[in-house]
């Protein structure tokens, strides 16, 4: 008799993050289980209904077909990408290998889940395919409340909305840079900015809202409120370090006055040049201060400040050598590339030397015994 496996794929894994359900789950009652512990978890998630239409057509199969069916649900991680997918294929191999099944009926809620589909079509045949829509009243407010309920959750709103605010962002200052050039050189109105101005303020608060910046300014508002009553030192060094860095974007804006340079690029390498190590100084400074602050708490110091220390060195060290050399086109720094050869070289040096550090220091704290891993 001929065996088919009705499998649900739930690529962001919902079932194990909201629900608490772990996977693979294979048969009836077990997946009855996990659809209503993910029903109950979050009622409007569409996987549930996924998972009921897998059971409800295992029924079907059941009752009408001389076919031997199970049904079974695998599940990935909620960072989709390579990770999930990799997780889903263990999980298929070993639902293949306990149902042993000739052929399989995929059963999904919409496009995400079937990117994995060729892969499974790869180790078994695939029968069928079948999606699963939930019913809503065809109205527009049926149709906002469903968009808001999908952009309540976290990962689908950087999935949908970040894209969109990048692009219009980053479409919308192409057109205020190339306004203000034109107005630099006399040849438009600075009026013309408006409306991309406009344009660009409403990516940004996509931006804002895809990656729920209001929520990091409370929490961030509410930490360093408690520093402050805590009396603790990162406060100090953290005031030390925005003087400096306020005092490096001043000495860069005044040192702008004093040259003539006919390209705005100029303008703009001659501040960054006059500024970056005041800046990346003060950086460091903040740096220090959480350094500080931790060794008094855990009596530990982290490599990880050493490693960021020689980042932004390197940083500061690949940007000073590149200012060097676009200065020179500009006639307006030193006039050979020995300095700014030097300067890169350093740079890429020393950001190889703390990604090596990085790497031995990853390697150190991996577990060796195998059992570890899983802990």
């Amino acid at each position: 008799m001929k065996k088919t496996l009705v499998l649900v794929v739930d690529r962001d894994d919902d079932f194990g993050v909201k629900g608490k359900v772990e996977s693979p789950v294979v048969g009836y009652d077990s997946c009855l289980t996990a659809a209503m512990r993910l029903g109950v978890a979050d009622p409007e998630d569409s996987d549930v209904n996924a998972l009921y239409a897998a059971m409800n057509l295992y029924n079907e199969i059941k009752e009408e077909r001389d076919i031997d069916v199970e049904v079974a649900l695998i599940c990935g991680n909620e960072s989709v990408g390579f990770n999930s997918d990799r997780i889903l294929i263990e999980q298929l191999e070993l639902v293949l290998d306990r149902v042993n099944p000739e052929s399989v009926i995929l059963v999904g809620d919409g496009a995400e889940d079937e990117y994995i589909y060729p892969i499974i079509s790869s180790r078994i045949l695939i029968d069928s395919v079948r999606k699963v829509y939930v019913k809503q009243a065809p109205n527009i407010e049926s149709a906002f409340y469903i968009f808001r309920s999908i952009m309540r959750d976290p990962s689908k709103k950087i999935r949908f909305l970040a894209p969109i605010g990048w692009i219009i962002s980053l479409i919308s200052l192409v057109y205020i840079t190339t306004t203000i050039l034109d107005y630099q050189w006399g040849g438009g109105s600075i009026s013309g900015i408006t409306t991309p101005l406009v344009v660009f303020l409403i990516g940004v608060l996509f931006l804002m809202y895809a990656y729920d910046i209001g929520d990091k300014v409370t929490n961030w508002r509410v930490k360093w409120k408690n520093r402050v009553k805590q009396g603790s030192l990162t406060v100090v060094f953290t005031m030390v370090s925005m003087i400096f860095v306020g005092s490096g974007i001043i000495m860069g804006w005044l040192s702008v006055s004093g040259i003539y340079s006919y390209s705005l690029a100029g303008y703009f390498a001659w501040f960054l040049y006059n500024s970056v190590w005041i800046v990346i100084f003060g950086i460091f400074i903040y740096q220090t201060g959480d350094l500080v602050d931790r060794y008094i708490s855990t009596k530990t110091i982290k490599l990880s400040f050493i490693i960021g220390s020689m980042n932004l060195v390197a940083v500061g060290l690949i940007l000073t050598g590149g200012l060097d050399i676009l200065l020179m086109h500009f006639d307006m720094g030193i006039g050979n590339l020995t300095l700014p050869i030097g300067e890169l070289i350093a740079g890429i040096a020393l950001a190889v030397a703390s990604t090596f550090l990085r790497g031995h220091v990853r390697r150190q704290n991996m577990p060796t015994h195998p059992n570890e891993a899983g802990e």
